[in-house]
């Protein structure tokens, strides 16, 4: 009947859940993420105790959703509060869908009495007895406080008699009676006197009055208004046979009594007793302000459903949003140091291919030397040193010559050093390009230089002008040992970011364009190095054409 059950004093779980989070505070430094949850949750008990149970929900909700799934003791205690903010509105199933989630989320024991004790009255609510029974009973193997204890046994016996089954309702609720501490908790004491009265009611046993007064009495003592409302209307239905008027007296007490505590559905069953203990005018008022009433409970209940229902999926979705967001974010980091690793690696593998080929270059540097020393002085030292060995130097003829060979020797020596000595790439530049070009003019050969005064080769990196510099030297060496030609024409021109230079010669050309660039291999791989560009032309007595680009 109502208010026959009971939910387990908040103030326990308070104890419960400071004990949980003294562990947190022995810590230097709370998380970040502890602050907002205690901000939050006290702000939503603020709410609860002012009985503003919608925004006391919401925040609730709220706390729960500052929980890491790490965090799922923490996120328990507000759901407790939120399955019990929805039976005071009635909304049993919802009720139930929150306690099980809890239940899947529970490591202290110490929530599980309060748990069991809500899914119990869900259950019972719903009017499925052996389940709120079985809930309840699992309530009792985790509790060993006496006073919680008796709490639900109350619940049992009143769940027997929702389910008509008064005598094992009195079965349940009467050996409480003779318990010392049932004794001393007066509010449960008396609540266990009405049950107890009210099934011996039920069962029409002389006996029910004794417990129903006995009740009133302690209750009244008290002054529980609100479990009051419980007893009038109990003794109300107790003397609707026997005593119409004593009924409606009890009636007009119980209905006063929920109008001050504002309980409509207590307003709802006291009606129910004043329209049955009243005569015809009064009785119709009262049966159409019953029905007025539960328009107005089922609507307003129904709003609050709805309000519930909309603040966890908003919650949920605001969740799903986050991390959705974060998966985002995860996925564009990743994608991000992918790319970086990409670069890197690509970066890293240019740098080797280019330091592979400076290898290469100085080695084939190294081995082109040594040849021409073999080649150009190496027989022409082994002559001298032979003639001076077999000729009379005393004569002056023979000395002469001598003296010759080794002008000659000195000069080709000079010649091979300054070809692959260090190059000056400041201010003196151009003229250095001028000079190496201009030792290459003789009586046979015109070299013809356009418009290399029209490149700032300040601007010019200084990697870019030894490459220059190389590869022309490169292209005037081949020149002389293959080209047999008269004229040589090289052209500098400025673009936006890059410098054209263009080599052109009469000579009689190469019909094997592969083995021309075979042979100038080394010219090619030093425009690659420094991201430049080479391309040969050349045909048969048609004369021979490069085309560099060189980044400035």
């Amino acid at each position: 009947m109502i208010h026959a059950k009971v939910h387990f004093p908040i103030f326990s779980l308070l104890i419960a859940v400071l004990l949980l989070l003294s562990s947190c505070n022995n810590q230097k430094e709370l998380s970040k993420k502890t602050d907002p949850y205690n901000t939050t949750l006290d702000r939503a008990l603020v709410y609860y105790d002012k009985q503003q149970y919608d925004s006391a929900y919401f925040f609730f909700n709220k706390a729960k959703s500052l929980c890491s799934k790490d965090e799922k003791d923490q996120m328990v205690f507000p759901l407790i509060y939120m399955a019990e903010i929805e039976q005071m509105e009635c909304d049993f199933s919802s009720s139930e869908a929150t306690v099980t989630e809890a239940l899947g989320l529970v490591s202290d024991t110490r929530y599980l009495p309060s748990l069991y004790n809500l899914l119990g009255i869900a259950y019972q609510e719903q009017y499925n007895f052996s389940n709120a029974l079985k809930y309840y009973h699992q309530c009792l193997k985790v509790t060993s406080d006496e006073s919680a204890k008796n709490i639900i046994y109350n619940n049992i016996g009143h769940c027997y008699l929702e389910s008509g089954a008064y005598s094992s309702a009195i079965a349940v609720l009467n050996p409480l009676l003779a318990k010392q501490s049932l004794q001393k908790d007066k509010k449960i004491y008396a609540k266990v006197l009405d049950n107890l009265g009210f099934a011996y009611l039920k069962l029409n046993s002389n006996k029910a009055f004794n417990y129903l007064n006995k009740s009133r009495i302690l209750r009244d003592s008290l002054q529980d208004s609100f479990d009051l409302i419980a007893s009038d209307m109990h003794l109300s239905e107790y003397y609707l046979n026997a005593n119409t008027e004593l009924a409606n007296v009890f009636a007009h007490k119980a209905y006063t009594a929920a109008a001050k505590v504002k309980s409509p559905d207590d307003k709802i069953e006291a009606l129910k007793f004043l329209i049955a203990t009243s005569k015809d005018s009064p009785s119709k008022e009262f049966a159409l302000q019953q029905i007025q009433l539960s328009d107005s409970i089922a609507k307003v209940r129904q709003i609050a459903k709805n309000q519930f229902a909309k603040i966890k999926y908003d919650s949920k979705k605001a969740i799903q949003d986050s991390q959705r967001y974060k998966a985002e974010k995860q996925f564009y980091l990743i994608l991000c140091i992918g790319v970086c690793i990409l670069f890197s690696l690509v970066y890293f593998i240019i740098r080797w291919r280019n330091q592979r080929k400076l290898r290469a270059e100085t080695y084939n540097t190294e081995v082109r030397i040594a040849k021409k020393l073999h080649d150009e002085l190496a027989n022409d030292v082994f002559n001298a040193m032979t003639y001076a060995e077999t000729q009379n130097l005393q004569n002056e003829s023979v000395k002469e010559v001598l003296v010759d060979h080794l002008e000659h020797i000195y000069i080709r020596t000079r010649n091979i050093s300054k070809e692959n000595s260090e190059i000056d790439t400041n201010d003196q530049y151009e003229s250095v390009l001028k000079d190496l070009l201009s030792n290459y003019s003789n009586a046979q050969v015109n070299v013809i230089v356009n418009r290399i005064n029209t490149i700032d080769w300040n601007k010019i990196k200084k990697e870019s002008k030894i490459v220059v510099y190389r590869v022309l030297q490169e292209l005037m060496v081949n020149m002389k040992k293959h080209s047999q030609c008269s004229l040589v024409v090289i052209r500098f021109e400025s673009l936006k970011n890059k410098v054209e230079i263009s080599y052109t010669d009469n000579g009689i050309g190469c019909g094997e364009l592969i083995k021309l660039k075979k042979g100038l291999q080394n010219a090619e791989n030093r425009i690659l190095a420094i991201n430049g560009s080479i391309t040969f032309e050349s045909e048969s007595n048609k004369g021979f054409k490069v085309k560099m680009i060189i980044p400035k």
